[in-house]
C-alpha cells in the first residue's frame, strides 16, 4: 500500500509498501481514489501542531470506494462520541471528544483508510468523482452560512479569492445573494475570472461599496477581518470563518463597530454531517464550475514537492490521484495544471536550463505580511503612497528583508535583427538596428538620457545585429548570428541557436557568487521587426488571434499593420509551436534578443534580483522565461503599460500589472529606468520613513489597508 506519512516539519515521505489497515466493528476499509491537499495539511507539514502525534498520514478531503467497488463515497472527517451535549443537540462538529481524520487518526494520503460507516456519504453517479473532494470545504462553507440570512437580493462581501472564497461565492450566488469577492492578488483574480464569467459574482482588488448585509473572511488576514466589520451595514452579519494568524493584533475601535452597529458575529469552525450532505448535492449540481478549481491531478509521488506552493495560496486545488496503480513509467508530473504551465512542454530541460532553473526559488510570501504591516504603520494614511507602497513590499519580499537595499542598479539593452522584416512589418529599414545601437554607444538615445538622469548603469548586448560594431565600454559582444531568419517562411533559428541565446543572456548577468548581482535589473531591447516576433510569441502562448495582439510598432500605416498580422499568422500556422514549450516557441518565431532577455531573467532570478521588464518585447521574453520556470514571476515587475496590445495579454498570463502608464512605445528600457527609480524610492520609504510609534504620533483609529498589496509584481 502506498502511504504518505508526515514524519516532522517539512518531511512528508512516501512509503510504497506500507501495511494495509484492518477494519473492525462499525468501521470499514475504504479504497481511497482521490484526496485533495488542504492548506491545513500544508500548515501541518510546515510547522506541525501541538496536538499532532507523529507519524501521521494527513488528508481529509477525500473520495473513495468500498472494497466491493460498487459505491463511491465522500467522507465527513469527524469521528464523535454521540453522547455529549453537542452531539445530542446537532452540533456534533464541536464534540468534546472529536477525533478528526488526517489529524487525530490517519487520513486519506494512502491507498486505504479505515473510517466509521456513519462518516460516509454516498455519491450520485458521476464520471468525475474527484470533484467531490470539494465536499468537505464546501461543508465548511455551508456551516458558516447556516447562521447567516442569505437570500434573494442580499449583499455579501467575501474577503479572499482562493478556493474557499470562491466556493463561498458560488454557494452565496446559488442562494440568490449578490456576492462581491475582494482579493489582493490580481493573478488570482485573473485565474478566477473564467470560473465567474457566467455568474452574477464580481471579483475585484478593492471596492468602495459598503452597507453589505453579510460578510465572511476566507483568508487569515487580520486586515480582511477588520474590513469585513467595517463594510457591514447596521445589523449586518459576519461569519468569522478563517482564523487570523496568531500574534496578529486587532484594533479595538473596530470591534466597537459590533456595539455601535449591533452587528451579529458568528464563529464557524468545521462542518456538521448535514453540511457535508448539502455539499455533496452542491458538487453534483455544479461540476462544471468545480472542475475549474482543480489545479491538477497528481500522483502521490509529487505531493511532497507541492506543499510549499499550497501554503502560498496561489494554486487552486491539487488532488492526489490514487486511482491508478503505481507504475515506473507513470512519472511524477501533473495530469493537468492550470495557471502554472508545464516547463518546456513537459519535456526534460536541457542541462543548461536545468542549471539555471535549479537556482531559482519561490519568493518568501510569508514575509509579505510583515512587510505590509511595516509599510502600513508609517506616518501616513493607509495606502496613501499607492503603488510606492506596493513596490516597497514587493522589493522586501524579493530580497527577503524588511530593510531592502539598492546598492547596484543596471539596465541591459539586448539588440538583434529579424528576418521577418522582409515582410514589410516595420516603418523603418532593418539597418536602423545597427544605427540605433551605435547611437546607444555614442550616448545619444533616450535610454542614455534616462540612465544618466537616474544614475543607472547601462550596457548594450549585441545578440544578433546584422553588422559589425566596434569595441566600446558599453558594448557586450554575444552575437549568436547576424539576425534571425524570416519566421514567416522558415524557422527563425535552430534549437541550438535558441539555447545559445539563452545561455549568452545568462552569461551577461553572471552569478551572484561572482559579485554580479544587481538588486534592480532593467531589461530593454532594440531590433527592427522585433514587435512582430514578440507578438508571435505571445499569440503562440496565449492562443489569442494575432489580429487582437498586433500593434503598430514603430508606427506602420494600415497596410503595414495588415501585412504584420498576416506575417505573424502565417508563421504560427506554418510552425505550430508548442504553447507550453518556451524553447520551441523561441526557435520557431522568436529573436536572439528575446532569447538573451529570457536567459538574463532566469539567471537574475537565481541571483535574487528584482527584474524590471520594459515594454512589449521584454515582456514577451519574460513570458518565455515564465514557461521554463513559473517561479520567476515573483521576481518580475512590469515597468509601464505599452500602447502595444500584446503586452497586456502576456502580463495577464503571468499575473503582472504595469506600475505606470505614460503612453510610451519606445522600448530601449526607458520605462524600466523610470520604474527602477521608483523602486529605489520605495526602498527608501521602507527603510527611512518613521512609523507612528517612532514619531510619537497616535495611530489611526480605523484600519482600511491597501488591497494593492501585490499589484506591481504579480496578480499572484
Amino acid at each position: 500500500m502506498r502511504q504518505l506519512s508526515l514524519l516532522g516539519p517539512g518531511e512528508l515521505r512516501l512509503d510504497p509498501a506500507a501495511p494495509e489497515p484492518l477494519a473492525a466493528g462499525e468501521h470499514i476499509r475504504l479504497k481511497v481514489h482521490y484526496c485533495a491537499i488542504c492548506r491545513t495539511d500544508a500548515k501541518m507539514w510546515q510547522q506541525g501542531h501541538r496536538d499532532l502525534a507523529l507519524p501521521r498520514v494527513p488528508g481529509h478531503e477525500l473520495v473513495g470506494m468500498d472494497e466491493a467497488g460498487s459505491n463511491w463515497y465522500a467522507l465527513w472527517p469527524g469521528q464523535v462520541c454521540g453522547e455529549c451535549w453537542y452531539c445530542r443537540n446537532q452540533r456534533e462538529n464541536l464534540c468534546d471528544r472529536m477525533r478528526i481524520t488526517g489529524f487525530h487518526r490517519d487520513g486519506g494520503f494512502a491507498d486505504y483508510l479505515v473510517v466509521p460507516r456513519s462518516s460516509l456519504l454516498p455519491l450520485p453517479p458521476t464520471e468525475r468523482p474527484y470533484l467531490f473532494c470539494f465536499a468537505e470545504p464546501l461543508g465548511c462553507v455551508f456551516n458558516a452560512f447556516s447562521a447567516l440570512s442569505l437570500g434573494q437580493g442580499r449583499k455579501i462581501i467575501i474577503y479572499g479569492g482562493g478556493v474557499l472564497g470562491l466556493l463561498a461565492a458560488l454557494v452565496a450566488a446559488a442562494e440568490g445573494a449578490e456576492a462581491v469577492v475582494v482579493e489582493q492578488s490580481a493573478e488570482k483574480i485573473a485565474k478566477a475570472e473564467p470560473l465567474l464569467a457566467d455568474t452574477p459574482i464580481s471579483i475585484c482588488k478593492e471596492t468602495v461599496e459598503s452597507d453589505f448585509d453579510c460578510a465572511i473572511n476566507c483568508c487569515d488576514s487580520v486586515a480582511a477581518f477588520s474590513l469585513c466589520l467595517s463594510k457591514l451595514r447596521k445589523g449586518g452579519q459576519l461569519a468569522y470563518f478563517s482564523g487570523v494568524r496568531k500574534d496578529d493584533e486587532l484594533n479595538f475601535n473596530l470591534l466597537n463597530l459590533i456595539h455601535y452597529r449591533e452587528l451579529e458575529v458568528f464563529g464557524s469552525y468545521g462542518p456538521k454531517r448535514a453540511d457535508l450532505a448539502r455539499a455533496v448535492d452542491f458538487c453534483a449540481a455544479h461540476q462544471g464550475q468545480l472542475s475549474q478549481l482543480v489545479e491538477a491531478l497528481v500522483p502521490p509521488e509529487q505531493a511532497p514537492e507541492l506543499m510549499a506552493g499550497v501554503l502560498s495560496s496561489t494554486p487552486f486545488k491539487y488532488i492526489i490521484d490514487f486511482s491508478q496503480a503505481a507504475s515506473p513509467d507513470r512519472g511524477v508530473g501533473p495530469v493537468a495544471v492550470k495557471g502554472a504551465p508545464a516547463r518546456a512542454g513537459s519535456k526534460t530541460l536541457p542541462p543548461l536550463l536545468q542549471d539555471l532553473v535549479k537556482e531559482i526559488h519561490p519568493v518568501d510570501q510569508e514575509l509579505r505580511t510583515a512587510a505590509q504591516r511595516k509599510i502600513d504603520l508609517k506616518t501616513k494614511p493607509l495606502g496613501a503612497l499607492g503603488k510606492i507602497e506596493d513596490l516597497a513590499v514587493s522589493l522586501s519580499v524579493i530580497q527577503g528583508s524588511l530593510q531592502p537595499v539598492v546598492s547596484a542598479k543596471k539596465i541591459l539593452v539586448f539588440a538583434g535583427d529579424h528576418g521577418v522584416a522582409e515582410e514589410g512589418v516595420s516603418a523603418y529599414p532593418a539597418k536602423v538596428t545597427l544605427q540605433m545601437v551605435e547611437n546607444f554607444l555614442a550616448g545619444g538615445a533616450a535610454i542614455n538620457v534616462f540612465c544618466g538622469h537616474y544614475g543607472i548603469e547601462l550596457a548594450v548586448v549585441d545578440m544578433g545585429v546584422k553588422g559589425e560594431l566596434a569595441p566600446h565600454p558599453l558594448l557586450v559582444e554575444k552575437k549568436v548570428a547576424r539576425g534571425t531568419k524570416n519566421f514567416a517562411l522558415e524557422r527563425a533559428m535552430s534549437p541550438e541557436e535558441a539555447l545559445r541565446s539563452i545561455e549568452y543572456g545568462a552569461q551577461v548577468v553572471g552569478r551572484s557568487g561572482d559579485g554580479a548581482r544587481s538588486e534592480l535589473l532593467g531589461l530593454g531591447e532594440m531590433g527592427i521587426a522585433n514587435s512582430s516576433a514578440a507578438t508571435a510569441v505571445i499569440s503562440a502562448v496565449t492562443g489569442i488571434d494575432p489580429a487582437e495582439l498586433t500593434g503598430r510598432g514603430t508606427g506602420i500605416d494600415n497596410q503595414g499593420l495588415k501585412r504584420k498580422v498576416e506575417a505573424v499568422r502565417k508563421g504560427l500556422a506554418y510552425h505550430r509551436p508548442d504553447p507550453s514549450d518556451g524553447l520551441d516557441i523561441l526557435s520557431k518565431v522568436g529573436g536572439y534578443e528575446l532569447g538573451g532577455i529570457c536567459g538574463a531573467v532566469l539567471a537574475a532570478a537565481g541571483n535574487g534580483s528584482c527584474l524590471v521588464l520594459d515594454g512589449l518585447i521584454s515582456t514577451a521574453a519574460g513570458l518565455l522565461a515564465y514557461l521554463l520556470c513559473p517561479e520567476i514571476a515573483g521576481y518580475l515587475v512590469s515597468a509601464h503599460r505599452s500602447v502595444e496590445p500584446g503586452q497586456q495579454a502576456a502580463l495577464e498570463f503571468m499575473g503582472l500589472e504595469p506600475v505606470v502608464d505614460l503612453e510610451m512605445r519606445l522600448g530601449e528600457g526607458t520605462g524600466a529606468a523610470i520604474t527602477i527609480h521608483l523602486l529605489e524610492l520605495a526602498a527608501g520609504v521602507m527603510c527611512e520613513m518613521a512609523s507612528f510609534s517612532e514619531a510619537g504620533i497616535a495611530e489611526p483609529c480605523q484600519s482600511s489597508p491597501s488591497s494593492r498589496l501585490q499589484s506591481p509584481l504579480s496578480k499572484r
